[in-house]
């Protein structure tokens, strides 16, 4: 008769979250080689001795138990390798803190330091300028760049230079090109304060200074 150990049925009736198969105790390749292997005995000690198992049946189950066991380790090994990599993962990240990290933004907090960011042009334009709006969606400054060609252009805003109070902004560039005005994609520069790793979406993230936020290490451009 088995008894249950007063600790288990405690747990058990304590607890109401439900344990993961894949990682309970007797779930681990060599439990489960040892509960086959015991099976696999007592079906041989009690087979009929007038109409014994074929042998081809224990070559069956044994193959079908290596495949469960490689199975097994496999996940074993793969969970071992997720651990490595998110730790990899971290140990690289870190060293981004305190970089300048170039991102896709359209928002941004002034002071008194210049920001950096530039423009992405898929084909070259006549002229492009670039606004800037205060928190009421104004524009209060407009930078001109003039005739450009494909790629990417630099851009600097220097709130001295524009006398532009420290505050929050955003930024709009607008090319044209064949009497036809558009809008392009634009990028900020800022330092990277900190990162993290988000296990659930096993994702690392960044935070950025000049009012920026939070971003994937996925969005950055570019890092210097």
């Amino acid at each position: 008769m088995n008894v249950t150990p007063a600790s288990n049925a405690t747990a058990s009736t304590t607890s109401t979250s439900t344990p993961d198969v894949m990682t309970s105790p007797g779930n681990d390749a060599s439990s489960i080689r040892n509960e086959f292997m015991t099976l696999m005995i007592a079906q041989i000690q009690n087979q009929d001795p007038t109409n014994p198992i074929d042998g081809t049946e224990y070559v069956s189950q044994l193959a079908q138990f290596s495949q469960v066991e490689s199975l097994e380790y496999m996940r074993a090994n793969q969970a071992t390798s997720m651990v490595m990599m998110e730790n990899l993962a971290i140990v690289q990240s870190a060293q981004l803190v305190g970089k300048t990290a170039m991102v896709p933004a359209s928002e941004l907090e002034l002071d008194d330091v210049a920001v950096e960011g530039k423009v992405y042009l898929e084909n070259s334009a006549e002229s492009l300028s670039i606004d800037i709006l205060d928190d009421q969606g104004e524009v209060v400054r407009t930078i001109e760049l003039g005739s450009q060609e494909a790629g990417d252009v630099a851009f600097t805003i220097d709130p001295e230079a524009l006398e532009l109070p420290a505050g929050e902004y955003s930024i709009e560039a607008n090319i044209t090109a064949d009497d036809v005005t558009e809008t392009a994609d634009t990028f900020i520069a800022a330092t990277i304060e900190k990162v993290h790793f988000v296990s659930a979406s096993g994702v690392m993230m960044a935070e950025l200074a000049n009012g920026l936020g939070t971003v994937s290490v996925l969005e950055i451009s570019e890092v210097s």
